[in-house]
Formats: C-alpha cells, sequence, structure tokens
C-alpha cells in the first residue's frame, strides 16, 4: 500500500522520534581544532528527550585524524559546554556514509564510528534528557587532535518533547 508522504512522515514522527536535520556542512567548519570550541548546531528550548544523534560523512574527509565529541550549552539558565560523551576516534579519511553515533549511556561513553559506510550497527542505547523547564541553549560538536582540510558531513538527530513548547531547531 502507498501512503501519502505527510502519512509516511507523521509515522516516522511517532516511532522514531522528530527528526531534525543540519544542512550539509563542510569539514573545514565542524572539522576545525584550531578554535578548540564547539560549533552549535541547533537551537535547543526546554527540555527533550534526545533518542538519536549521529553525523554523516557526505563527502569523504581528509586524511587528518580528527575527532568529534558531543556537547550541549545553555543561556538559560547560564550553564558552560557540557560534554555529552567522550570523544570518538580518528575520523581519518573517513568514506562516504560513515557515521558518528552519540551512543547514550554513561556520560563518559565515546562516540562510535559505525563499522560500515551506509550501514549502522550502533544506536543511542540509553536517551538523554536533555535542557530543563525554560531552558534555552545549544547542541553541538567538539572536534579534536587535528583540522580535516576537505569533505563534507550532515547532522541529523531524533528527540520528543518533553516540556510544553520544548523544540530542536537546526542553526546550520
Amino acid at each position: 500500500m502507498n501512503y501519502n508522504p505527510s502519512t509516511i512522515a507523521r509515522i516516522a514522527d511517532i516511532n522514531g522520534g522528530i527528526r531534525v536535520d543540519t544542512g550539509v556542512i563542510n569539514a573545514t567548519v565542524l572539522l576545525d581544532h584550531s578554535p578548540s570550541a564547539a560549533v552549535a548546531l541547533y537551537t535547543i528550548k526546554g527540555r527533550i528527550l534526545l533518542l538519536q544523534w549521529y553525523v554523516e560523512v557526505i563527502s569523504a574527509i581528509s586524511a587528518n585524524a580528527a575527532t568529534l565529541q558531543f556537547v550541549c550549552t545553555f543561556t538559560t539558565p547560564v550553564i558552560a559546554e557540557n560534554a555529552m560523551g567522550a570523544a570518538s576516534g580518528s575520523l581519518s579519511a573517513a568514506a562516504q556514509g560513515l557515521r558518528v553515533v552519540h551512543v547514550g549511556g554513561a556520560v563518559a561513553t565515546a562516540a562510535i564510528i559505525t563499522d560500515s559506510a551506509g550501514l549502522s550497527d550502533v544506536t543511542c542505547v540509553t536517551p538523554h534528557i536533555v535542557g530543563g523547564y525554560g531552558f534555552v541553549g545549544t547542541m553541538g560538536t567538539l572536534c579534536g587532535t587535528a583540522t580535516c582540510t576537505s569533505g563534507t558531513l550532515q547532522s541529523s538527530l531524533h528527540y520528543i518533547p518533553y516540556s510544553d513548547g520544548a523544540y530542536v531547531e537546526a542553526l546550520l
């Protein structure tokens, strides 16, 4: 049976959470170690249950040993950059279709690079409750070790609002 595209989107939201994608981002922006600052990818308002978050390689990355770490920061109330897990392994020469996945669990758990392009063998094991009542902030990534000189990536996250009016919006 063929469903209307809007019906398919609603079913996806109900089963997998609301999906928010960034645009395609140059690796020179997302995997730039030189400023040692996180790149804000999403605005978050309120409290959400983060079900899944990954960064996918859209075009192959240069052979530089960059790592990626998922972080959040809040301006209301003021909460400094908060690591949501440890950094991934090296993304040197990562092929199109590889993903860096936030796996949840203990906050020190490292982000995982999928074993094969186009196949994610890892999902978020323990979703995180991110934000809080009246919170406003950002979620993003932090590059470590090296800066990549070529390639592109895209970030996607899936969430469920956990407070009235809560939402996530892509910044890039």
